[in-house]
């Protein structure tokens, strides 16, 4: 999911159409051509016994992504946390109509589940639904005419309805439920939210489940639709069902909406039935095992920008449409060039092409823009992404804003890493959203420049690091619980951006080449499951030979603050001796860190060409270097600590500034670490003059610099952050031991 930008940003070069020559396709954990293709058969492997506790009780319903026994034999699965695990979801029909004034809704389900050993009632996450009387039933699909009457029973505490018979236990086996409820359509009176629920939860927004936005031509001219959303479990507004990202399963979507409307949803659709009232009965083909706050439908008087995406893998054709609203569909002219783009360096970076026969992003004018906080500004629901229009379409004559560059690339890096593979809870959200931001960075670096560059990361990095000293810092990786359950990714600054800096820290050890095939293993050996920090550490260890991922990354995110390594080399004869220690950088951490383990890069020689690479996991190192030399730590200037010299050692390295003049992110990144130092004490402020006036950066970077020490100054004062993202909860979380997973 992307955040809500509060004041969109202003390119500072017209992007003119975009072109790309299709890139060489990637080779490691993925090939091209078909066997890169998700389709293929359902898995062998059947469900297992819920009698052993080592054992996972999910049904591994996702297709293989090829007929290799090594990848059937990855469990992808991963136990729920709130919901039993004892009834899984197999496949979902759901139908739903809205009312003619957008008020409220009837929908029904069939859901075929497998019940894996006898229990006193299926339980179901509903939130705002109201069962209808007498029409839940279950049916054995082995006996089909046999009807079992269920009674629903909401639970004391939480969002959950357990589905009981009237005597008995439900026996072991598959079913089919039928459920049938009616609900609220979310805006339907304008309100957003009550007193007394924004004095309980300041992140409470209205958009959620099914809910009302507005669509306006260019005129004023205005028309409500209806479109859903789903993260993080507010999908049981929508219907009721397992909205816990450990249940993956498949969706067959079909609506009764009014005739004149376009409707859109993550399938494509199969069929459109006008009605004798004036509605249309609209169905979809069934999804991709996914999670159900993926899920997604959206309906109203779009009008439609059509292209196609050519696969670089295999050379098919893909339909794709952005919908907005009306007399607009010009607008969505860059975002559809940028949306191939994107799509073709996605699929050459991951070799997978996406399991969609269409892919569509919706874009709908934020009509409640007025509220407080709809809390979000674009959702990754699969093959159907939604945005708010008025921050993503471009005005045909007009430049578009950085936001509107990122949000399009940030979406579509969420199909692979969110949407493919999942997170297995909550707390592990910053494996979608720091993937996403570590991919809209470098994408719009890569083919947008004049909007971002690796400088402007190196100043995001610094903003990151000033929020990361603060008492009000998390860590990236969070232990929930249920004070977290109304805005648990706040400050987002950690899950989002910290986060994409530890994967950018990563990759500069590991080296591109085996990041791309960690991540390419990765993606196929857990596509249409779940992953976990330790899934994605032991990927990357298997690409990169072993190098010792998993204590680094975790390292990085299951704590809060920032290195700081201070290098002492000192010549003698014709060797360097360099003694390295680490500390926790002066902060105000609740809970500081005293340690990391930390990849080091340093570069010396004469023209400091030279690099050696190791990881410290100690308080200090020594180290001999051949020659006399100066010593950098962190040549890339990306890597996620901050680097302080003895006076000779910055001495030695200042004379060898000129090495680095072509580097701009490297002398902004030392200028800021230098800064930083400053405000600690740790160098005079005649010290930072003189690194400063060597480093000698241009007008355009120093005026960069003041807005970051601006940032910074706002951070370190306790300030919110300019763009909050209130990912929520709906309900009590449910905290969960502080197991390496």
């Amino acid at each position: 999911m992307k955040k809500k930008l509060a004041k969109p940003i202003v390119g500072h070069l017209a992007i003119t159409a975009v072109t790309l020559a299709a890139l060489a396709a990637c080779g490691g954990g993925g090939g091209g051509g078909s066997d890169a293709s998700l389709g293929g058969a359902a898995l062998s492997a059947s469900a297992p016994s819920l009698d052993s506790p080592a054992s996972s009780p999910a049904p591994n319903d996702g297709p293989a992504l090829a007929p290799e026994s090594s990848v059937a034999q990855v469990d992808r699965s991963v136990k729920p946390m709130e919901l039993p695990d004892t009834v899984w979801p197999i496949n979902y029909k759901l139908w739903f109509r809205p009312d003619a004034a957008l008020k409220t809704f009837v929908g029904r389900g069939d859901v075929e589940i497998e019940v894996l050993k006898p229990v006193d009632a299926i339980v179901v996450a509903a939130h705002n639904l109201k069962f209808a009387n007498g029409r839940t039933t279950l049916r054995k699909l082995s006996n089909p005419s046999e009807v079992i009457a269920l009674v629903p029973t909401p639970q004391t505490l939480g969002d959950f309805v357990q589905l009981r018979r009237n005597d008995g236990q439900i026996a072991k086996g598959k079913y089919l439920l039928h459920m049938e409820w009616d609900g609220k359509i979310q805006f339907s009176d304008a309100e957003y939210c009550p007193p007394d629920e924004m004095a309980r939860n300041p992140f409470c927004s209205a958009a959620t489940g099914v809910f009302k936005v507005g669509l306006s031509t260019p005129e004023g001219v205005s028309s409500d639709a209806i479109v859903t959303q789903g993260e993080t479990n507010y999908a049981r507004q929508w219907f009721p069902g397992w909205d816990e990202p450990a249940f993956r399963h498949t969706f067959e979507i079909s609506a009764e909406v009014p005739g004149d409307w376009q409707t859109v949803s993550n399938a494509a659709q199969k069929s459109a039935v006008k009605l004798p009232d004036g509605y249309q009965q609209v169905s979809f083909e069934k999804t991709p095992s996914m999670p159900m706050y993926l899920a997604f439908f959206g309906g109203g008087k779009f009008d439609i920008l059509s292209d196609t995406f050519k696969s670089p893998l295999d050379g098919s054709e893909m339909p794709l449409r952005w919908f907005t609203p009306p007399g607009r569909s010009t607008w969505a002219t860059f975002a559809m060039e940028w949306t191939k783009v994107a799509m073709d360096y996605y699929y050459n970076y991951t070799g997978i092409a996406l399991p969609f026969k269409k892919f569509d992003t919706v874009a709908a004018n934020d009509s409640y823009d007025n509220k407080p906080n709809t809390g979000f500004g674009g959702m990754e629901n699969w093959g159907s992404i939604f945005e708010f229009a008025d921050r993503v379409l471009t005005k045909p004559g007009e430049t578009p804003t950085l936001y509107s560059v990122t949000v399009v690339t940030h979406e579509i890096a969420h199909q692979w890493f969110g949407d493919l593979v999942t997170l297995d809870w909550w707390d592990n959200v910053w494996l979608n959203e720091s993937f996403a931001r570590w991919f809209d960075r470098r994408t719009t670096i890569k083919f947008h420049p004049g909007y971002y560059s690796f400088s402007d990361y190196v100043l995001d990095k610094h903003t990151v690091i000033a929020a990361d000293l603060k008492d009000t810092a998390v860590p990236v990786q969070r232990n929930l619980n249920d004070a977290g359950s109304f805005g648990f990714i706040s400050p987002s600054i950690f899950v989002y951006n910290k986060g994409s800096h530890v994967l950018e820290t990563v990759q500069n050890y590991i080296g591109e080449e085996a990041m791309q095939k960690g991540l390419q293993i990765y993606l196929k050996d857990y596509a249409f499951g779940n992953v976990t920090p330790s899934r994605l550490w032991s990927s990357l260890e298997k690409a990169s030979g072993g190098k010792k991922v998993a204590d680094i990354g975790d390292s990085f995110i299951r704590q809060t603050g920032v290195p700081l390594l201070t290098v002492d080399a000192q010549c003698a004869g014709d060797h360097t001796y360099v003694s390295i220690s680490q500390e926790s950088f002066p902060n105000q951490n609740a809970y500081p860190a005293s340690a990391w383990t930390i990849p080091v890069t340093l570069a010396y020689g004469d023209a400091m060409e030279q690099r050696k690479t190791f990881v410290m996991a100690t308080s200090t190192t020594q180290m001999e270097l051949p020659g006399c030399t100066a010593v950098l730590a962190g040549p890339t200037g990306q890597d996620y600590y901050v680097s302080n010299y003895s006076t000779q050692s910055w001495s030695d390295l200042l004379a060898k500034a000129q090495n680095f003049a072509d580097n701009k992110p490297l002398l902004l990144n030392i200028e800021r670490d230098a800064f930083r130092l400053l405000s600690v004490g740790r160098i005079t402020q005649a010290q930072y003059d003189q690194i400063k006036g060597v480093l000698n950066l241009p007008s355009t970077l120093l005026a960069k610099t003041e807005a970051s020490q601006q940032k910074m100054a706002v951070q370190d004062a306790g300030g919110k952050e300019d763009y909050p993202h209130a990912l929520r909860y709906q309900g009590s979380m449910k905290l969960r031991g502080n197991e390496k997973r």
